[in-house]
């Protein structure tokens, strides 16, 4: 084996050991809040195999369709993304094409955005640390530099998302605490040297046809990869039954130059060996069985494929890891295409339309009521801009605090707003699902003197109260009973009890699902609940709640234009306009605003943040655009900015 690549390959272990224990926090909540939806992964090169494990991964644990795609395959792509997770994979985090593909997904707005960079001070990282909707993980591996094929980098990757999906899925990842078990073969009685040993034959081949089961796909992926990019031969790739569909014919006319590599996990041993037993005695066969099955099985069979690359290289006497890049192939590497052929998103009207429409800015064009929608935009900026406000209702989790910070507070620039709005003499309400803790959450953050320009609408609006009055939420009030009867069939569920909390409050249910996983299941469960007793079942950010039918958030609203001037609005901002979202109800008045889901009203419920931007920031967007006039105030929509989201790149 060539010197250098034996070096790259001796950090294996130390990259595996590293992996294990490796915080992965951020992962994990990106996964697990990902579970309901389908997935698109982006990557190139190395990346593009984890991108092809994480969605192996996401469909072997949720269900759910996912695609791996490379940067110009998701920038020149039509389809639809905002009811989409995304996952975006890269070693060093600096080439054109994954950063052109980040700003390409992120200015699309996938219902969740993650992003797996091996490097913490990268392009990448720098801009995805901006958008606050994206979950970043941004590690630094051991201090080593990955060679051509970056095998370090994707056993890294491998690793951690193996542990992720494990761990959201209370599965247990079943990776071995040391990296010597996973070098052994064939049920664990064969080394990594009598693997080498029975391949060895296929090397004096022109063409390999890499046979493969499900559960190894992105391992037989890997393995096409960099027999190409090392020049080390011809590849041909086929699960097992594909190659029954006339694949098999190869071997037919040119059995005499080509042998066959089988790789299969200990569960697909009956398909792969009656097949493998029908192929041409005249044709070298050589197999990886691997003792694992599932996720595990294909990290094993990533390992087998590093050692196979290296014997391949040796034999012909290429290192796979340094190959010494042409200057053409360094020139082709630069071109700027992908970056370059980047829909504009930067039209402020067409995104909002997009947002409305549930559909991608390039398809606005054709579609057949574009105008009728941008009248009715241009109506909404036009009264919305002619008004002048003396108050502005917040909904809370999601829109003055992040759910990431829901235990921590309020962000210091959210304060300072709310802060200049009250010392002007503008009233404030935050109307929210929950109880207590919004009061002292924001008790503790403004002037004491400044609390009686503060409204406070509990439990989704069934109590109100100024910030002053610790007496609310009340809590010695009776639950009707249709919450007591639903409560009731919610703690005798066999389903519900196992899979979310809940607490009872006068008014409502809050139902709170242990894992982002489960929310889907709790919410078809307490659909059918809701409806049987006649509550109205609404969803947070991070809860469902089941109210009474006359709860509303917008009692506040109500209390609040009964305190402000003749003639003045009050600006409503939420973030969940679509129903069955909790917001729904009050962003269905006039002069709302959302920083998230909208709903498909033409009239009301607009988010006209620019693309990208979504939660507290496009919250913080809204409350800088705002032009105060002694105790009111109005809002200027072209002054609209980004808020320390990166500038695109240039083209």
């Amino acid at each position: 084996m060539g010197r250098p690549y034996t070096k790259e390959m001796q950090h294996l272990s130390e990259t595996y050991s590293w992996a294990l224990d490796a915080p992965i926090e951020s992962l994990i909540a990106g996964v697990s809040a990902s579970a309901s939806m389908p997935l698109v992964a982006v990557g190139s090169g190395g990346s593009f195999t984890a991108a092809h494990l994480a969605c192996a991964l996401h469909q072997h644990y949720t269900g759910m369709v996912s695609k791996p795609v490379t940067p110009l395959e998701l920038i020149s792509s039509p389809f639809r993304v905002r009811s989409l997770a995304a996952m975006i994979l890269s070693a060093g985090g600096s080439n054109i094409d994954i950063i052109s593909a980040f700003e390409n997904i992120v200015e699309r707005e996938p219902r969740r955005c993650m992003v797996l960079c091996l490097r913490k001070d990268s392009k990448l990282t720098r801009r995805a640390h901006s958008y606050r909707f994206v979950d970043l993980l941004s590690l630094n591996p051991p201090s080593f530099k990955d060679g051509f094929l970056a095998t370090n980098s994707l056993l890294a990757f491998s690793v951690l998302l193996v542990r992720a999906y494990a761990e959201v899925f209370s599965k247990g990842s079943s990776l071995p605490h040391e990296f010597e078990a996973l070098l052994s073969f064939s049920s664990g009685t064969r080394s990594i040297k009598g693997l080498l040993k029975d391949c060895a034959p296929l090397w004096k081949r022109e063409t390999i046809i890499v046979l493969y089961g499900p559960s190894v796909a992105s391992a037989a992926l890997d393995l096409e990869s960099k027999f190409s990019e090392g020049a080390l031969g011809n590849t041909q790739l086929a699960d097992f039954r594909n190659f029954a569909h006339g694949r098999h014919h190869w071997i037919a006319k040119r059995g005499s130059k080509t042998g066959v590599l089988a790789i299969f996990a200990n569960d697909e041993i009956a398909l792969a060996e009656r097949t493998l037993r029908l192929i041409p005695a005249t044709v070298p066969v050589a197999r990886i069985c691997l003792p694992s099955i599932g996720p595990v099985a294909n990290i094993e069979a990533l390992i087998a494929v590093f050692h196979l690359v290296g014997a391949a290289g040796e034999q012909q006497g290429i290192d796979p890891g340094r190959p010494s890049v042409p200057e053409f192939g360094r020139r082709i590497y630069s071109l700027r295409v992908a970056h370059e052929m980047k829909e504009d998103f930067t039209s402020p009207e067409k995104t909002a339309i997009a947002r409305k429409l549930g559909c991608e800015v390039q398809e606005l064009q054709d579609h057949q009521d574009f105008n009728l929608w941008q009248d009715a935009y241009r109506h909404f900026v036009e009264r919305l801009e002619k008004a002048s406000f003396g108050a502005i209702l917040f909904d809370y989790d999601g829109t003055l605090c992040d759910e990431r910070d829901r235990f921590l507070g309020l962000r210091e620039d959210i304060i300072h707003h709310l802060t200049r709005l009250l010392q002007s003499g503008i009233l404030i309400g935050v109307a929210t699902g929950r109880g207590k803790s919004v009061r002292e959450d924001l008790q503790k953050v403004l002037p004491k003197k400044l609390w009686r320009g503060v409204y406070l609408g509990y439990y989704n609006g069934s109590d109100l109260a100024d910030l002053c009055d610790d007496r609310h939420p009340k809590s010695s009030l009776e639950s009707s009973e249709a919450l007591k009867a639903v409560l009731d069939a919610v703690s005798k569920h066999p389903i519900m009890s196992a899979i979310a909390t809940y607490e009872a409050r006068q008014t409502q249910i809050s139902v709170q699902p242990k894992l982002a996983a489960t929310a889907e299941l709790s919410w078809r469960v307490l659909q059918q609940l809701a409806h049987v007793h006649g509550l109205r079942p609404v969803r947070s950010s991070h809860s469902i709640d089941l109210v009474q039918q006359d709860v509303s958030k917008r009692s506040l609203l109500a209390l609040l234009e009964g305190k402000v001037a003749s003639g003045a609005h009050v600006l409503l901002i939420g973030d969940k306009g679509q129903w069955p979202g909790n917001d729904y109800d009050l962003l269905s008045a006039p002069d709302s605003l959302s920083v998230d889901e909208v709903s498909a009203d033409p009239d009301t419920c607009w988010n006209l943040a620019i693309a990208g931007c979504r939660g507290v920031q496009a919250t913080l967007a809204y409350l800088d655009a705002l032009q105060i006039f002694g105790d009111t105030f109005k809002i200027s929509v072209c002054k609209l900015t980004s808020l320390g989201l990166p500038l695109r790149s240039r083209r």
